[in-house]
């Protein structure tokens, strides 16, 4: 499912076209159809399309069939348990929304590049910008978007490797190398950030004037201590040798 983060494709189709506000809300409202309606019937039915939708955007077959396959193993598991149950009508409602969720989250992430969708979301922040600046939070969820998939990356890169050396049923050999470059890449993450100056200066107080220390070292044409000078002593001459004073 990790590799789903990537799974846009820039094409002409009716989603791609959409904007990113009528693809939510479609979302959102599909969401909360297939959680109060509990119709079998209407299930099959929304899954079906949401199914069409997908194709539609033309997503990558192999990245969308691997994430789908292990969305239809959870379903039929669902539906495994319903039918122990002894439910079948509430077995074929769960799998039914479970596939359609999953579809239709695929096609508006297919059909959604990730800046218009950091668009969306810095529009959405921005009666928040009294705690945080938009701005801030846009570049928060891009760098949780980048981060996932690097630390599945990670795992997976340490997994082989402990496999490799045999250590596979050695939770030590996996959890601490990946660890131990997770902490990495998340320096190499602020180092860039702190290159770019990104989120370094603090907002000002509500009151409109900054601190009385920032105010002096901002101020222009500030002077600063110059160090004190060490007075060096004079060089003593050496005393003239004899020859010197018989001559």
């Amino acid at each position: 499912m990790i590799s789903l983060l990537g799974i846009y494709r820039p094409r002409r189709t009716l989603m791609h076209r959409a904007p990113v506000w009528f693809k939510m809300l479609l979302l959102v409202g599909m969401s909360i159809t297939c959680v109060v309606v509990s119709d079998p019937v209407t299930s099959i039915g929304i899954t079906a399309a949401c199914l069409l939708l997908l194709a539609s955007t033309l997503p990558p077959l192999k990245a969308t069939l691997k994430g789908m396959g292990a969305i239809v193993v959870i379903a039929i598991l669902t539906t495994l348990f319903q039918l122990w149950r002894g439910d079948w009508v509430r077995a074929l409602d769960l799998a039914g929304d479970i596939v359609a969720i999953a579809a239709l989250a695929l096609a508006v992430s297919s059909s959604t590049s990730m800046g218009a969708m950091l668009d969306f979301v810095t529009a959405l922040a921005r009666p928040l910008r009294w705690l945080l600046p938009p701005e801030t939070i846009g570049v928060m969820v891009s760098l949780t978007l980048r981060a996932i998939p690097e630390a599945a990356q990670i795992l997976t890169e340490s997994r082989v490797a402990a496999r490799a050396r045999g250590l596979e049923r050695d939770p030590r050999a996996i959890l601490i190398p990946t660890a131990s470059r997770t902490v990495g890449f998340a320096l190499d993450l602020g180092q860039a950030l702190h290159a770019r100056g990104i989120a370094e200066h603090g907002r000002a107080p509500r009151g409109g004037s900054a601190p009385a220390s920032e105010a002096r070292d901002d101020a222009p044409g500030r002077v600063l201590a110059e160090p004190p000078v060490r007075e060096v002593p004079a060089p003593v001459e050496p005393a003239p040798s004899r020859r010197a004073r018989r001559r």
